[in-house]
């Protein structure tokens, strides 16, 4: 079983890079074979990863923001940092199962929860995961995050969330550089996002 450490790490606008190879094709080669998840009493309500879980902390920030607001964004999370090793949280536990049916090697992917039912204001959160998955191979991420899958007022864990959702993969990057997108998923991220992450590690949007 592959332990995730969960960072949160800030994205920054890179330019001057090369455009990748897009692969033309409807869906996915990344089948999704399970997916769970389950609620955890922590010390913290910050988050930990299970093999750091006194590392530090970040938060990711997006191409549209500028240099005060990263700033005060920065402030706000030391704040927290600072406070919450003396308030008591909720971490939830991901398990995700996927494997490649295609013919390319994976470096990482970008995936989210869509629940079934849920209000309609509720905006998933979404992983950029390193996870290098060689042709026909199975690849398990245990993902641990502060953020409920679902919007409610009692969240029970689900052993099978696959009934009451589906994992969507919203973008693939595979090895050679080239990738695959979802239809109309145009979310901009530096190109050398992925990069920024080792194996087994992934980042929140």
């Amino acid at each position: 079983m592959k332990i995730v450490l969960l960072l949160f790490i800030p994205i920054t606008l890179f330019l001057g890079v090369q455009q990748q190879q897009t692969v033309e094709r409807e869906e996915p080669e990344l089948v999704v074979l399970k997916f769970s998840w389950a609620r955890q009493q922590q010390g913290s309500s910050m988050i930990r990863g299970a093999q750091n879980p006194r590392g530090s902390i970040t938060t990711p920030i997006t191409d549209d923001r500028d240099l005060g607001s990263r700033r005060a964004d920065m402030r706000v999370m030391e704040k927290k940092a600072a406070s919450s090793t003396d308030h008591a949280g909720n971490s939830y536990q991901l398990h995700l199962e996927v494997k490649n049916t295609g013919e390319k090697e994976i470096r990482s992917l970008i995936w989210e929860f869509r629940p079934t039912a849920g209000p309609d204001d509720y905006e998933p959160k979404q992983y950029l995961c390193a996870l290098r998955a060689k042709p026909k191979e199975k690849r398990i991420l245990d993902v641990w995050t502060p953020y409920a899958p679902v919007k409610v007022i009692t969240v029970d864990a689900r052993k099978d969330a696959l009934k009451d959702g589906e994992v969507v993969i919203n973008k693939i990057e595979y090895k050679d550089g080239s990738f695959w997108k979802k239809r109309g998923w145009n979310i901009q991220l530096p190109p050398d996002a992925s990069q920024k992450l080792t194996d087994g590690t992934c980042s929140v949007f």
